[in-house]
């Protein structure tokens, strides 16, 4: 089974995807942000996959992948995810009869396990962090005869994820920019693989954790290699790579320029997208949004310049512990 995989991804890819997810995936909106527009002095335009089934984006990625591998006969599948991941893998196998497993590390959030346990999916726990529990996942499903549908390293999960720059290329072909949140690069490789095959003019700004800049690293240093991470609260873009994830070769042919943001300015950008926006978005999503509103980028006038809110997945004792601290400073304690 591990032979019928892809290392390459294509336009046709994605259009394919784009019909396989017709009717199951959201359309997200793709809206103009007053306060960001005001803040860069252009237009800024928010896309909402936190209002995409599951919370996330990775609802797109896992359904494509899960429909791939059923049109192949394959049906047994394993994962590995601390959370949007995970939750993208059993909302597909509702719709693809898929018989699913996701390890998961003693680190997962409490609340996104128990949601996990809420569909028809094995859960088991392993290893302190996604790193031991994606090789245990991967050592198991080749043990098992299964297929292992990792969160980024894989075409179908790429292409899937593409589909959400045909969306808004399409809503606005006019688009200049695009911010979009970096961790594995599954993402940012279909955004951006997308997007350049429309216009090849448009920029890839590729926004990462300052904790856990890992692939922005390993773009610059030109190959795939070590290096120091600390924890954040955009946990969805934390962690390290596989060394042969084939994101690496597309993020650095389509992301245009690299932006690190540090923790507090993701901390105070949480709060600050719910006071303009009114909604709770996770660490990962305010990374992207943070590129924009602390000016972090270029932008020259007369640009249109989208903004991916990744998600909206926040562990309660996450948030739980921010606003206590936003209690605190705003008390000056």
């Amino acid at each position: 089974m591990l032979s019928l995989e892809k290392t390459s991804v294509s336009l046709s890819d994605v259009l394919l995807a784009q019909r396989r997810l017709a009717g199951k995936a959201l359309e997200t909106p793709l809206r103009e942000s007053r306060w960001l527009s005001d803040l860069a002095g252009v237009e800024v335009l928010l896309k909402h996959e936190n209002l995409q089934v599951g919370g996330s984006f990775k609802f797109r990625g896992a359904l494509n992948a899960l429909t791939w591998a059923k049109e192949n006969g394959i049906h047994k599948i394993w994962t590995a995810s601390a959370g949007n991941h995970g939750l993208g893998v059993a909302e597909a196998c509702r719709f693809t009869d898929s018989e699913v497993t996701v390890c998961l590390p003693a680190t997962a959030s409490p609340l996104k396990r128990e949601r996990l346990r809420a569909y028809n999916v094995g859960v088991i726990q392993h290893g302190e962090d996604c790193e031991v529990a994606e090789n245990y996942a991967r050592r198991l499903a080749k043990e098992k005869k299964a297929f292992y549908v990792s969160p980024y390293n894989n075409a179908e999960v790429i292409a899937g994820q593409g589909t959400i720059a045909l969306e808004m290329l399409a809503a606005r072909p006019d688009l200049t920019t695009l911010v979009v949140a970096v961790g594995g690069g599954g993402l940012v490789s279909g955004v951006g693989l997308v997007a350049k095959a429309i216009n090849p003019n448009i920029r890839v700004v590729g926004a990462v954790a300052a904790n856990s800049p890992v692939m922005m690293e390993c773009v610059k240093a030109g190959r795939i290699t070590p290096v120091f991470t600390d924890s954040t609260v955009a946990d969805g873009i934390a962690g390290r790579i596989d060394p042969d994830t084939i994101t690496f070769p597309i993020a650095r042919e389509v992301v245009d320029e690299w932006v690190a943001i540090d923790e507090q300015d993701i901390l105070s950008t949480i709060f600050e997208f719910l006071d303009n926006e009114g909604m709770v978005i996770e660490g990962a999503a305010a990374v992207a949004v943070a590129a924009v509103s602390r000016k972090m980028i270029g932008i020259v006038p007369g640009d249109k310049v989208g903004v991916l809110i990744c998600g909206g997945n926040i562990a309660r004792e996450i948030w739980h512990d921010l606003c206590f601290a936003q209690f605190q400073k705003s008390r000056g304690l």
